[in-house]
């Protein structure tokens, strides 16, 4: 995919932040936008489900079940397509490139290393940052805003958040009813990440990925039944996976032999640094080596085509981003040290990992 089509969650979250009166510099999605004007929701629940691209819910349900049967259309995430990048462009309703968030892991030249942004930990360290990226790229989050603005939020979330952690699916959609069901103008944001997990676990073709989204739509069904009238339910994903194969860098001699430090950002989607004076050289080998497989793009030709969204770049977002960007434009993926038991993924820039679904319930 091109650069300029990534970015419709962007888009549906300026409609629901147009919905409820706050700033977004985006265009709101014409439809998500005309749902919540014509039915005037005294609730609106946001749903996202991890990992749920519109190839995998084709692959796995049925046309009349609940999902498909009420999804409208669908868009494209930010690039990458990734929870990093994409969950926080829907919360903060801005590009990856405005908040500087783009992906699992990114290089701190301040503390000389690369952080799990969503973990505040080495990514090959396993060094301990508390708060790290949240003080050094401060983002706010649409709940927030909400209650800013006077507006109940709430959000709900996997056993490990900080806020109304849940440990199964069915507890998540208990608590959101709920939230819901509480009087007042409000908004509820849940956030489910197993299906996603199980896939990189198992691959996106596998028989339990279909049991467990399967379930999660029954579940989904319930909890949608069980919400006040004036409630809408909006559902999304903020990417896709697909299969994948291997490559490790760090078995590759000459390979590591052009790298400053190890990659950063995602293995479908590898940010690299490049030793001084060696430029050339690595762009030969490269293409050579994986020109079908990966566009390897440089620093400023990333920039330029504007590939982490249109919006005024983050001060630190060229310190990010190295001096090349390869991106997948096959199964393949590029392992230094971590993720090479990974049967399914995403962050590249195949369409099935770019497609989510937009579903609006009634």
């Amino acid at each position: 995919m091109k650069p300029e089509n990534y970015g419709g969650i962007v888009e549906i979250s300026a409609a629901i932040r147009e919905y409820y009166g706050l700033d977004h510099s985006a265009e709101s999605d014409p439809d998500v936008l005309h749902w919540l004007n014509s039915h005037q929701f005294r609730c609106v629940v946001v749903l996202l489900i991890d990992g749920m691209g519109t190839s995998i819910m084709n692959r796995h349900l049925s046309k009349e079940g609940f999902f498909l049967s009420h999804t409208v259309k669908e868009v494209s995430t930010v690039f990458p397509p990734t929870t990093t990048a994409a969950a926080t462009a829907f919360l903060t309703g801005k590009y990856p490139c405005e908040t500087a968030w783009l992906g699992w892991n990114q290089y701190f030249p301040e503390i000389n290393d690369e952080l799990i942004l969503f973990r505040d930990a080495g990514q090959y360290s396993r060094k301990w940052y508390p708060n790290y990226a949240w003080e050094h790229l401060p983002i706010k989050l649409l709940p927030d805003e909400l209650k800013e603005k006077g507006i109940r939020s709430e959000s709900v979330w996997p056993e490990w958040g900080q806020v109304n952690p849940c440990d199964s699916y069915t507890k998540m959609m208990n608590k959101t009813i709920e939230f819901a069901g509480k009087p007042g103008m409000r908004s509820v944001y849940s956030y489910w990440d197993a299906l996603d997990i199980t896939m990189h676990i198992n691959g996106p073709h596998s028989e339990i990925v279909t049991r467990i989204l399967k379930r999660i739509e029954e579940d989904t069904a319930m909890m949608y039944r069980h919400l006040p009238e004036d409630c809408g339910l909006l559902i999304i994903a903020d990417h896709g996976q697909v299969c994948v194969r291997h490559y490790s860098i760090d078995r590759d001699e000459e390979f590591c032999s052009y790298l400053a430090q190890a990659p950063t950002i995602e293995a479908r989607a590898a940010s690299f640094y490049i030793k001084e004076g060696m430029k050339e050289a690595f762009e030969l080998y490269f293409n050579k080596k994986f020109g079908h497989s990966f566009r390897l793009i440089t620093h400023e030709d990333v920039l330029k085509e504007k590939w982490f969204g249109p919006g005024t770049p983050h001060p630190r977002l060229s310190d990010f981003i190295g001096d090349y960007l390869a991106i997948a434009v096959s199964d393949l993926q590029l392992d230094y040290s971590r993720g090479k038991e990974t049967r399914g993924n995403h962050a590249g820039g195949l369409r099935e990992e770019a497609m989510i679904p937009v579903i609006l319930v009634p």
